[in-house]
């Protein structure tokens, strides 16, 4: 149940968090901040969605801080802040141009959270996607940090492909209104106690589910908790992946430490709980996961057996 970790520009192409942000410079073709005067010459030549575009520049960039500039303005919707924005990006050398990575290579498109975190760690970037469109394309100089021996100055571009709000926990008022349409999974316990699960012909919710089978009567549990803990996990096509019944005894695991649609779903609940979470794609693995791991929305059937006490 636990979930790796993976942020697009840190494991990609976060390479420094080096450079403050500059007087933003004017350009006629869309917004700027920190030092874009470097990337003047940055021409981007689209190639659509599935190849990489034809990157263009006056070689060598001298880059000594963050800057990011918009060469591109798209005609999509206006990203907000707190959106996920889903990106393809190239990776650039600036002393040559030669490529670093490629996400359009890989056929899949990274998630940016626009967010507190992106606004502290890479300032010129947040304050230029917020306010920009669906569609963009969006040039970032990145210094190299002095502080670790295989960074180097690097240039990205990003497309902007589209931009979302995060998925959100329902109400308990929202669930009962897609139980009684008949959109949500039923959940069948046999003799003794083993779930199964049958699935509607629609596709999954795109919010957090958490339906309250059977209240629990025990301590209440919370996200800093390790709870130990029956389930059965399915893909949204029906297929089972993992189940703890099958290997005869619950699974103790912190609640901090697995994917986002078990952190919420089970914080608040009491010990005795039974429930069925279903989980959003973004909440759970993502639609590309690492091996092993389920893809796509999820459901699950969970019973919160204790909280584990904890040294």
């Amino acid at each position: 149940m636990r979930k790796v970790l993976a942020i697009l520009l840190p494991a990609m192409l976060f390479l420094s968090a080096c450079g403050g942000a500059s007087t933003p410079a004017d350009f006629e073709d869309g917004k700027s901040a920190g030092a874009a005067e470097t990337l003047e010459s940055v021409e981007v030549t689209d190639a659509g969605t599935d190849t990489a575009p034809e990157v263009e520049f006056d070689a060598p960039l001298e880059i000594t801080e963050q800057g990011v500039r918009t060469v591109t303005e798209g005609d999509g919707d206006v990203i907000e802040v707190g959106q996920n924005i889903n990106v393809h990006v190239v990776s650039l050398n600036p002393e040559d141009g030669s490529p670093i990575q490629d996400s359009y290579a890989a056929g899949t498109p990274q998630t940016l959270p626009v967010d507190d975190q992106l606004k502290e760690v890479y300032p010129p970037l947040y304050e230029v996607l917020v306010g920009s469109k669906v569609g963009s394309q969006i040039a970032f100089a990145i210094p190299a940090d002095p502080e670790q021996p295989q960074s180097q100055n690097t240039l990205l571009v990003l497309k902007v492909l589209s931009a979302e709000s995060p998925a959100k926990k329902l109400s308990s008022e929202e669930v009962a209104e897609l139980e009684e349409a008949g959109q949500l999974p039923t959940v069948t316990l046999d003799d003794e106690g083993v779930p199964s699960i049958e699935f509607p012909e629609n596709e999954a919710p795109s919010d957090l589910v958490v339906k309250v089978i059977e209240e629990g009567t025990g301590e209440e549990v919370t996200e800093a908790d390790t709870i130990a803990a029956n389930y059965t996990g399915w893909s949204w096509q029906g297929e089972q992946f993992d189940s703890s019944f099958e290997r005869g005894e619950p699974s103790e695991f912190p609640l901090s430490g697995v994917i986002p649609g078990w952190t919420q779903g089970l914080s608040g609940l009491k010990v005795g709980a039974k429930v069925l979470l279903v989980i959003p794609s973004e909440m759970a693995y993502g639609d590309a996961p690492a091996q092993g791991q389920p893809a796509g929305p999820l459901a699950f059937y969970v019973e919160i057996v204790e909280k584990v006490p904890q040294n």
